[in-house]
């Protein structure tokens, strides 16, 4: 199963349900080239996230680092961080991934499970993210771990949650016990960053249809607009003009689905200073025009 345009709301959390409430776990196979914008935009969710590239090579962006990950290798993304992933070894790079509420591991409320071995390290910095290797011992077995959990749900078996749930124990443990150690100071640092990102990024969905300035958004995050900018290029590997843009296409391709909206007005809507601009901003992401694309709806 994949998602080709990832529901998301403005404060870039995603709303998309992972699995059901008795049993909360999806797995995806995700091919890049199939999503609407051909990556998957930044996001983040409540959920944990465990990734194995299987086609290509995938770069994953996550806080404030980057991953270029191969076939074989993957990432665990913890609740609540902000990631983002494209192709970097040709647009069909694809990744097998499965997202997983922390109440599978946590088993009942004041369990010995959830006060020791889960609820501390939802917010522990040093578990933020992590990227897995194939050449590492202990990572290899987390990744076949994430490979066995895709099977076991996608071929559904009698008593495949039973085996899913030991699986992810096993890797969840294996996380803990090879968990990296980071100082205080750089904790805090991550977090700051973090966190200041998300402002931009909430600022830039409640106000993409307007005229977007630096200053502005510097002083949502009371930051000085060099700063500003400097720390969002090194998160997100890219301008907060360019992001911006990117989020306004995207906004473009859903209301190209209301076929009495013209482009004009669609560019209006979308915060394009004008509709040639929105045109060729359209054709250079897409390939086509807006017209196109709406045909081939």
């Amino acid at each position: 199963m994949q998602i080709i345009n990832i529901p998301i709301d403005r404060n870039r959390k995603e709303t998309t349900k992972h699995g059901s409430f008795a049993f909360p776990l999806a797995v995806y196979c995700s091919v890049l080239s199939r999503n609407v914008l051909g990556f998957i935009n930044w996001h983040w969710h409540e959920e944990l996230q465990l990734c194995r590239v299987t086609v290509g090579s995938v770069r994953f962006f996550v806080n404030e680092q980057q991953y270029l990950l191969n076939v074989g290798d993957g990432i665990f993304v913890n609740s609540g961080c902000l990631h983002m992933a494209k192709p970097a070894g040709g647009p069909d790079s694809t990744y097998v991934c499965l997202d997983a509420s922390p109440r599978l591991l946590a088993g009942f409320p004041g369990s010995v499970f959830e006060d020791r071995y889960v609820v501390p390290y939802l917010r522990d910095q040093s578990m933020m993210h992590i990227p897995l290797s194939a050449a590492v011992p202990w990572q290899k077995q987390a990744l076949d771990g994430v490979m066995d959990i895709y099977s076991l749900c996608e071929e559904k078996k009698f008593g495949y949650e039973f085996a899913a749930c030991a699986a992810l124990g096993r890797v969840w443990l294996q996380l803990l016990e090879n968990r990296p150690a980071t100082t205080e100071r750089a904790r805090q640092n991550r977090r700051q960053h973090g966190e200041t990102v998300q402002a931009i990024l909430a600022y830039v969905a409640a106000h993409y249809a307007e005229r977007v300035t630096v200053e502005a958004v510097a002083r949502e995050v009371a930051f000085n607009p060099s700063e500003c900018c400097r720390l969002f290029k090194k998160v997100t590997g890219e301008t907060i003009f360019s992001y911006l843009r990117s989020y306004r296409l995207a906004k473009a391709t859903e209301l190209l689905k209301d076929a009495d909206m013209s482009v004009s007005r669609i560019a209006y809507e979308t915060g394009f200073c004008g509709a040639s601009y929105f045109i060729e901003a359209f054709r250079e992401r897409f390939g086509v025009t807006p017209l196109q694309y709406r045909r081939n709806l």
